[in-house]
């Protein structure tokens, strides 16, 4: 039997935690089971360009995003007639719009769209009103949701069909996270001493990720701890801004803005306890992968993140965009280490027995080979546990 001829699309430039989904699906997917292609813009393949396999995925530079942008929208259709792949998996709504509608123009037998959570962009009419999202989901044959709180929301908030969805919720190559083994070169590079408090901040420096109510809610917390650090790891349009609120704050001096780095288990263990401020998530990998180097997490308790961080058990959650919450969640956790250290054994064991990138990509092996005809169809989620 020949492969199937899998497309994936994407259209942020940015390399965030949609986009390492996509690229750990291209790295692990059996190429004897899969001919692989990827539509992306330029930033995004030059960013893949180290870890991509070039020499089993065929590209195209290509920001497909809108109908009104006719020169991506041929650059996308000319790309779908020369692959001629039997399934596109489109990421993300805007990329969905435009790739499930034309690849059911180009003849390809199936369309997959993967949701990863809520879009802070979809307010007033008629974005919020999401019909344009039930009109898509007619050319969508199936919807991975990365959660069970984006599969409740699809249904309930989005309106599509119940019977499309499967659940499979984001993994990682746990194996990358070695509690303590990266801690004392970590700090050696950053200049930090070793016995500061640590906390760090991994993600998009972008609006959804809330880091400006992490800096308001820092301020309280050197107050507490003089030797604090915050380590900001990842890029992103607000890092001047950002930058700029930590020098009006008063905090500047004990926050490291380090970029984005592609060694987060390296990252990871120079900290002691993860912050994840965020407005909205679908299944936060970096929740999942701080758990798994053993680092309590105080997260905003938000779509799924409670499905990776058990309150009081693995980590500390609070509301969304409340510093004051935050930064008495922080306090707590630099204040008593004992207690820190247990959530973060706990969160470890927790993750590795659910979260692990074999079972994620098996699972969507399973979604591609059903909807190009190679498998019984199952329409069941595929649980965490």
């Amino acid at each position: 039997m020949r492969p199937i001829r899998l497309m994936f699309t994407l259209t942020s430039p940015t390399r965030g935690g949609v986009e390492e989904v996509v690229l750990a699906l291209m790295q692990r997917l059996d190429p004897s089971e899969f001919v692989l292609a990827l539509a992306a813009p330029r930033a995004l393949l030059d960013a893949f360009a180290a870890e991509l396999p070039d020499a089993r995925v065929a590209t195209s530079d290509v920001q497909a995003e809108s109908w009104f942008r006719r020169d991506d929208l041929s650059r996308l259709a000319a790309f779908m007639d020369e692959f001629r792949p039997d399934v596109v998996n489109a990421h993300l709504f805007r990329s969905t719009a435009v790739a499930a509608p034309l690849a059911k123009l180009r003849g390809v037998r199936a369309v997959v769209e993967t949701y990863h959570g809520r879009e802070g962009w979809r307010r007033g009419f008629p974005r919020g009103s999401f019909l344009p999202d039930r009109l898509v989901s007619l050319t969508v044959d199936r919807v991975i949701a990365v959660s069970e709180a984006a599969r409740r929301f699809l249904v309930r908030g989005k309106g599509y069909p119940a019977h499309k969805i499967v659940v499979v919720p984001n993994g990682r190559d746990l194996a990358r996270f070695r509690p303590g083994a990266h801690r004392g070169e970590g700090r050696a590079e950053l200049g930090l001493d070793p016995t500061a408090p640590v906390v760090g901040v991994l993600g998009r420096l972008e609006t959804q990720k809330g880091h400006t109510y992490l800096l308001t809610a820092w301020s309280s917390v050197v107050s507490e701890f003089p030797d604090a650090r915050l380590l900001v790891v990842g890029a992103g349009t607000l890092r001047a801004d950002l930058e700029r609120q930590a020098r009006e704050l008063g905090v500047a001096g004990s926050v490291i803005f380090v970029g984005f780095r592609a060694d987060v288990p390296r990252m990871l263990d120079t900290i002691d306890v993860l912050a994840l401020p965020s407005l909205y998530e679908g299944m936060p990998l970096t929740a999942i992968e701080g758990s798994a180097m053993a680092r309590p997490v105080v997260a905003t308790a938000v779509d799924g993140t409670p499905e990776v961080i058990r309150d009081g058990l693995t980590g500390i959650l609070v509301p969304p965009a409340d510093p004051s919450a935050l930064a008495t969640a922080l306090i707590r956790a630099l204040r008593d280490r004992a207690a820190t250290e247990r959530m973060g054994r706990a969160g470890r064991d927790y993750v590795l027995s659910r979260f692990s990138l074999t079972r994620q990509v098996e699972a969507t092996a399973r979604v591609y080979r059903t909807v190009a005809g190679r498998g019984a169809d199952r329409h069941t989620a595929v649980a965490a546990a």
